[in-house]
């Protein structure tokens, strides 16, 4: 699909990449532990792998796999399997409504990147560029979704703060209302005044107060990956198989992200087209 540098982006099914398969399971599984989730088991591989795509970067300099994420095609599982195919239907409850509101949608998830290409942002900025090439090249698509973890790495009142400050800037309250979480965020009495989340739409200033509350920390990099595509989350998940990780449903249009922010992963052109496609552009 791609190739930058020593780096090449492929986009393929489990079947073909058996070998492959495996090491992806194994560096998922190193890295989701480091951060406090993870299964437990040796390798994090899943009934889903098998019927998902999985696109990763592969470095031909080292000979060994970088990072890796995967995607799924709704309406494919759909077809095949019904709503139970799709990963986001363990942790959520919804029906074909919540999929019928958003169209053509790519169910994203279990993104990972070794921990020795961890040091820039430059892997996955290049696993984004790989799925706005997909994306490009499948232009019926339109919506992005799935889990974003906040990793049980994070204190109970940081991961309490994101959820509190999303739910009040970065909540699609109609969408909400078609998804119940399998196990919700426990309901706490309020430790936040309004006029502090109020203030916290500024995803710099949430970054900062994260950080003070756990030191080093701040947004989770693939939520604010998210939010920079406009996303709007939809619900929270306690996930106990995945180390009690903090899951929000996030939900991308891609017709609604900004021509400038559309190009930096499918190009400038492409990114025109795409939108031409759907009638759509935004300069915002």
């Amino acid at each position: 699909m791609l190739r930058h540098n020593q780096f090449d982006v492929y986009c393929t099914t489990a079947d073909n990449i058996p070998s492959l398969m495996h090491e992806i399971g194994r560096i998922r599984e190193l890295n989701f532990r480091e951060v406090g989730e993870g299964t437990g088991c040796a390798l994090d591989i899943d009934r889903f792998d098998r019927d998902y795509l999985h696109l990763f970067i592969w470095d031909r300099e080292k000979n060994q796999l970088v990072g890796a994420y995967r995607l799924g095609l709704v309406d494919k599982l759909i077809e095949h399997k019904g709503i139970s195919g799709l990963y986001s239907s363990t942790l959520f409850h919804y029906d074909q409504r919540f999929l019928n509101n958003m169209g053509n949608a790519i169910e994203m998830g279990r993104s990972v990147i070794d921990s020795q290409y961890q040091k820039s942002m430059a892997a996955l900025l290049l696993l984004w560029k790989g799925i706005g090439t997909y994306v490009e090249r499948h232009p019926q698509y339109t919506h992005l979704f799935g889990p974003v973890s906040i990793s049980n790495d994070y204190s109970e009142q940081a991961r309490r703060l994101l959820a509190d400050t999303m739910t009040l800037h970065y909540y699609d309250s109609e969408q909400a209302e078609l998804v119940m979480a399998t196990n919700p965020l426990p309901t706490g009495q309020a430790q936040w005044n309004a006029s502090l989340l109020t203030s916290l739409a500024d995803l710099q200033l949430l970054s900062r107060v994260i950080a003070r509350i756990d030191e080093g920390k701040g947004i989770p990099v693939l939520l604010r990956q998210y939010l920079g595509l406009n996303g709007k989350l939809v619900s929270f998940n306690v996930d106990p198989a995945f180390n009690n990780a903090l899951d929000g449903l996030i939900v991308v249009d891609l017709r609604n992200v900004p021509t400038k922010t559309l190009a930096r992963y499918m190009g400038q052109s492409e990114a025109l087209r795409y939108l031409a496609t759907h009638q759509y552009f935004s300069d915002i």
